[in-house]
Parts: C-alpha cells; sequence; structure tokens
C-alpha cells in the first residue's frame, strides 16, 4: 500500500545551480565583509574568537540542537552550559570587550536549529554571502571530514532568504545574552543571574515557553544524559499545559533561582564525594575542579597560611609516633607528597610517552601507588590532607577494601578524574588475587570506554597494613611503593578532638594552586620535547619536590631536614622499592641465624625456612619473585640460593658463618 502524503512530510527545497568546487582557505570565506549573523548548535567559542577580527558587527545564536527534549527544564540548562563555557574559555576577555560594546551579541536558543550551520555575511558596499555547512560552528574545511563540502551562495537572492529565516529565528524562538553577563564571574549565583529565559521573563512580567514535539527528537546518548543530569537542578519549575505551555511569572523567578541553588550545592556534593573531577590544563594553564576554576595566582599570605599547617601536622609526629621512626616517617610521606601533586598530569604524560611510541618511559610514571607500613599509622588520614590541600574540599573520601576489584577499578577510572582514587586498607589476599589485572592494564580500560579522558583518568593509591609482605618485580616496575614503619601512641590515638583533624579543616588549596603554576611550564617542556624528539632527560620527580620547596621559601619558612630535593631514583630505586623484604631478611638474620647458609667459595648467600609453623609463611618462589634481578635469586627445593656480595649490600647485613657456640644456642 503506498504511504499517503500529507503536509506534515513536506519540506523546504532551495534550488541551487551547481557551477564548480573550489578548494580555499576557510577564511577567505569570511574576509571582506563587515557583518556575519549565524545559527549553530555548538558554542565553539575558540573558532568565533578567531574569525571575529574581521567583523565590525556578529550576532549569533547558539543553544538547542534538537538532540534532547526541548523542556522548559532541559532549556534552563542548556543556557547555563553555555553560559559555563563562555566563562571557562581562554578568549573570555577578548569576547566580553566585544560583548560590552554591542559589536558582538549572543543569543541562546530554545527551539531545534538547522541541522547545517548558517552564516550570514554582508559588507558597507552591499556585498553579500550565504555559507552553509556542518552541524558545528568549526574550523572551515580544516577540521571537516575530506568529502564534507561547504555550500556558497554569493547573490543577493540567498541572502535575503536566509537572513529572514534567522531574524525569524532569533526574534520567536532564542534569548539574547545581556551585556552585564560577559562582567560577571564563573559562580553558580552570577550564571543564573545572567540566564536569558529569566532575563526575558523579568522584562515581559511573563514568559510563555512552547515545548517542542517529541518528533523533532535526534538522541545523542551522551549529551542528552549530561543535560538530564543538569536538569535535575532546576525546580520550582512551572509544568506544562495541555497545549505544552510552561508560564514563567515574576514572582517566581527569586523562588526558581533560591531552590536551583540548593539543589547544585546538594549535587555538587553528592559528585564530589564518589566521581570528583580534577581537569589541569597545562597548555591553557588552567585547571577547574568540579567546574570550579583555580586561581594559580593565590594570595602569598594564604599561601603561608597552608605552608604553616602543613608543617603543623608534620610537627604532630613528634609526640605521636617513637622518636627513632619520626625522621623517615615524615620524608616517606614528603615523598608522598610530592607524587600526590604530580599525579594529575600522569595520564597526560603517560598518553603522550605512548603516542610518541617510547613505551618503556611509561614505567617511569606509573599511576599506582602503595602506601604500605603499620596499621594506625595515620596513612589515610595524612592522603586526606594532600586531598584537601589539592580541592580545598573534604567530600571525597577513600574506598572501602572491597572496591579492589577489576571491575570496580574500571569504572573509577572511567567515571573519576585527575585525583587519585583512594582505596583503603587492601589485605595480602585482595592484592594477590586482583593487583595483576588492575594494574596492568588501566589505559587499556580507559582507551575502550573513555577515550576523551586520555589525558584526565586519575592514579590510585592503595593503602595497605604489613601484612602485605611480598611483591612481584612485573608489579614493582609498575608502581611507586611508600613505606611507613611507625605507629601512634595510644595517647594521641584516644584523643577526643584529633588535632590532625582540625588542620585538615582550615586547610585550603592556595598551596597546590601556586604549586600548578609553577609546574605547569615543567610540564608543557617536557611533553614538548617527548612529542619532538620522543624522550627527555627531566625528572619530574625532581621537578615536583623542587618546587614544592621553592614555595616553602619564598614563604620565608624554614625548610624541615625531611625535606629535600627528590629524584627517580628515590621512587625507584631497588632499596626503596623493596623494603618489605629487607626489613623481612633483617629481622630473619637477627632472629634465625640458623636460618642463613655462607658459601663464600662460591659467593652464595643460602636461606631456608625451616620453622615447623605456616601461618604467615612465604613459599620460596613468592620471596624470589620479590627480590630484585642483581641477586640472581632461584629456588632449589625449599632454599633460596642468591649471591652473597649482592645480598649484603642490599640487605645491609655482614652475613657471616656461624661460630661453633652459635649453632649449639641455635639448636
Amino acid at each position: 500500500m503506498a504511504h499517503r502524503k500529507t503536509k506534515q512530510h513536506t519540506v523546504n527545497v532551495i534550488t541551487a545551480n551547481f557551477t564548480a568546487p573550489t578548494n580555499i582557505s576557510y577564511l577567505d570565506l569570511f574576509e571582506g565583509y563587515d557583518e556575519l549573523y549565524a545559527i549553530n548548535f555548538i558554542t565553539n567559542l575558540d573558532f568565533l574568537a578567531e574569525i571575529m577580527q574581521f567583523f565590525t558587527k556578529i550576532e549569533i545564536i547558539f543553544g538547542n540542537p534538537s538532540i534532547i527534549p526541548t523542556r522548559l527544564d532541559t532549556t534552563f540548562a542548556m543556557q547555563r552550559d553555555a553560559l559555563y563555557e563562555l566563562y571557562k574559555n581562554e578568549h573570555y576577555e577578548q569576547l566580553a570587550q566585544r560583548i560590552n560594546d554591542d559589536s558582538l551579541k549572543f543569543f541562546l536558543a530554545d527551539a531545534p536549529l538547522y541541522p547545517e550551520k548558517l552564516f550570514c555575511l554582508k559588507n558597507k558596499e552591499g556585498k553579500t554571502r550565504v555559507i552553509l555547512g556542518s552541524s558545528n560552528f568549526d574550523q572551515l574545511p580544516s577540521n571537516c571530514d575530506k568529502n564534507a563540502s561547504i555550500i556558497c551562495f554569493d547573490d543577493e537572492v540567498a541572502y535575503t532568504y536566509y537572513i529572514d529565516l534567522f531574524e525569524q529565528f532569533k526574534n520567536e524562538h532564542s534569548y539574547i545574552l545581556d551585556k552585564t553577563a560577559a562582567q560577571t564571574t564563573f559562580e553558580d549565583k552570577q550564571i543564573l543571574e545572567n540566564l536569558p529565559i529569566l532575563h526575558k521573563a523579568e522584562a515581559d512580567s511573563e514568559h510563555i515557553y512552547q515545548s517542542a514535539p517529541k518528533s523533532t527528537i535526534v538522541k545523542m546518548t551522551e549529551y542528552m544524559a549530561d543535560i538530564d543530569r543538569l536538569a535535575k537542578d532546576f525546580v520550582e519549575l512551572p509544568k506544562a499545559d495541555r497545549k505544552g505551555q510552561s508560564r514563567i511569572t515574576f514572582d517566581k523567578i527569586d523562588t526558581i533561582k533560591t531552590k536551583t541553588l540548593d539543589n547544585m550545592a546538594a549535587r555538587r556534593a553528592k559528585f564530589e564525594k564518589f566521581m570528583p573531577q580534577l581537569v589541569i590544563e597545562p597548555d591553557k594553564e588552567r585547571a577547574f575542579y568540579n567546574d570550579r576554576e583555580y586561581n594559580l595566582h593565590p594570595l602569598r599570605a594564604d599561601i603561608k597560611q597552608d605552608a604553616e599547617l602543613y608543617l603543623k601536622y608534620m610537627e604532630g609526629f613528634d609526640t605521636a609516633v617513637p622518636s627513632k621512626n619520626v625522621q623517615p616517617l615524615k620524608f616517606e610521606y614528603f615523598k608522598l607528597m610530592s607524587w600526590c601533586f604530580l599525579s594529575p598530569f600522569l595520564a597526560r604524560i603517560r598518553t603522550t610517552i605512548r603516542e610518541a611510541t617510547v613505551t618503556d618511559e611509561v614505567f617511569t610514571y606509573p599511576i599506582v601507588a602503595l602506601l604500605c607500613g603499620q596499621s594506625n599509622a595515620g596513612k589515610t588520614i595524612y592522603a586526606s590532607l594532600l586531598i584537601k590541600m589539592m580541592t580545598d574540599s573534604s567530600l571525597y573520601k577513600a574506598f572501602g577494601q572491597s572496591n579492589f576489584t577489576k571491575t570496580r577499578t574500571d569504572a573509577l577510572l572511567s567515571d573519576i578524574k585527575g585525583l587519585p582514587i583512594l582505596i583503603d586498607d587492601i589485605t595480602q589476599t585482595q592484592f594477590t588475587n586482583n593487583s595483576g589485572n588492575i594494574i596492568k592494564q588501566e589505559e587499556r580500560v580507559i582507551r575502550e570506554n573513555k577515550p576523551e579522558n586520555l589525558n584526565y583518568y586519575p592514579a590510585m593509591l592503595l593503602t595497605a597494613n604489613k601484612d602485605l609482605n611480598s611483591l612481584k618485580n612485573e608489579l614493582t616496575k609498575r608502581m611507586v611503593i611508600f613505606h611507613v614503619n611507625a605507629s601512634w601512641n595510644n595517647e594521641f590515638t584516644r584523643q577526643q578532638k584529633s588535632p590532625c583533624s582540625e588542620i585538615i579543616k582550615k586547610m585550603r588549596n592556595a598551596f597546590y594552586s601556586e604549586y600548578l603554576r609553577r609546574i605547569m611550564p615543567h610540564i608543557n617542556e617536557y611533553l614538548s620535547e617527548i612529542t619532538d624528539i620522543g624522550s627527555s632527560t627531566t625528572d619530574l620527580y625532581n621537578t615536583s619536590s623542587e618546587v614544592i620547596l621553592s614555595i616553602f621559601k619564598d614563604c620565608r619558612l624554614d625548610i624541615p631536614s625531611y625535606m629535600r630535593p627528590l629524584t627517580m631514583k628515590d621512587y625507584f630505586d631497588s632499596k626503596a622499592v623493596n623494603e618489605i623484604m629487607i626489613k623481612f631478611f633483617q629481622r630473619q638474620y637477627r632472629l634465625n641465624r640458623d636460618f642463613f647458609e655462607i658459601n663464600k667459595k662460591n659467593n652464595q648467600l643460602i636461606f631456608e625456612d625451616k620453622s615447623f609453623s605456616t601461618v604467615g609463611k612465604m613459599t620460596p618462589m613468592k620471596i624470589v619473585e620479590s627480590l630484585p634481578p642483581e641477586l640472581e635469586a632461584d629456588v632449589v627445593g625449599d632454599k633460596i640460593i642468591m649471591r652473597l656480595d649482592s645480598a649484603i649490600n642490599f640487605f645491609g647485613i655482614n652475613f657471616k658463618e656461624q661460630s661453633i657456640l652459635e649453632k649449639l644456642f641455635n639448636r
């Protein structure tokens, strides 16, 4: 049966004559004209900033691409999103100046736009041009597919037709951005004050909004989900009547703003707790935490206050742990501080290295860190201090040990940006069962699930107690390991009001903001070297520590002895990586001398665990897998045989044959 044709199936058809294709620069399309009138889906302000030099007058409509339901709440959400893009853009001041002098006017749409970009151009002599193109406001044609074409009309009839469409759409389905919006700050309250749809309602005392029919909707999953999430912030909005009309009355505007701000704060708190987004763009010298931009020029007094709070926190260990362990513990925590501060750059560094095909250098900057040691050593609360210094937020907490599974860590790596994922108190069994799959394949997960996050996926900071007694070499080369051999004393632990918590509460992110400002040029230089020549001699672990020390110095604070310039060796020296095994052999040699046999003639140290108990006992193979290659360790039966000279140097033990009395005593 033939499909019945009705008026609902009609469409405008433009009859045109084809002349010939011409390959020209996209800038040539715009030169020679003074006025620009454009309609487009995507708020691409970078391209706008580039071409606006040609024009003395610009009017451009951004907004609803008809890929989400055009309801009142989603229109609010899209307008807010457009303002965020304006305030975040690196050309913001340039754009704001043009808006302020009325030579640039922004309009935000509330109805579906055309399926192509539309540019109407005109100059003082009356010369006109119409450009139709693809569905995004982007560079033409250099960023387009090679088969994409731009259609250009240079006749006045076409200009008259399309400028009428532009004016009709502008008057019926868009809202002008008030000039004052370009003078505001990047804050929720200011953005709500400048939503064009609310300005129109204020001006008219009442605004009737017409929802678009569902038949116009073209689904795009990612954008649709994002806008629907943002739309939930807008509460106390009038419901649509049977005709699909929603009325915003003047007396409702203040209520809408107040309720929306409350909703935004609640949603942000929940989001920060589970899926924080720390986005650092070193090439643009800016950083955002959950859409809040960092002030990379903090006041010196604020920086000094953070620095003093950190030193005060570290001084607390003087009374909290035994004196012999204080300096080593502080040094490990300083190393961890420097690594954590650097960690948001690691994804970009690793991606750049892989794209330059220097895959071995990826191991230089692993994204997994393990903080292990005795329980009650303040590991988790110290990590919380570092997160507070980096974000000025206490909402983000450590994840429980049950999250250390392949499925769960894959999800966390995909959803969180920048800020290290803290997973607490991992047991030996959990680590043994899951570490291989998790630690070896973190980047594959991002490439498959969210390739757009390749520069922003987070590092992982795992904490474990001292029962994590062995680590395979194939994992240690993919990790940074920190050892804490101390425990808080009972008196400090039992204090009703922890001084640590009080310091964390007072800590802000001025110190880290200054750190970002100082280290970004070094990161950019490193990335350029990797891109240009495939490698770099820069030691970013050293750079990070030097930047931290320079901030303390500029605050005129004394540098404690546990703080010193670090190098890659401090993180990856075999002794630093294998401290668990060093402590294990030192303890065995002190308590069980008969477990060791020395063969100087063959330069061999032979170890055999002769204890009868199997509780906590490591197999010879597990021990060998955890020892560095220079020991040349091997398993023969129940014995481990290794090079004597290398073992003396590595374990720091002067292994000697037992005397007759020692043998009798041990027996």
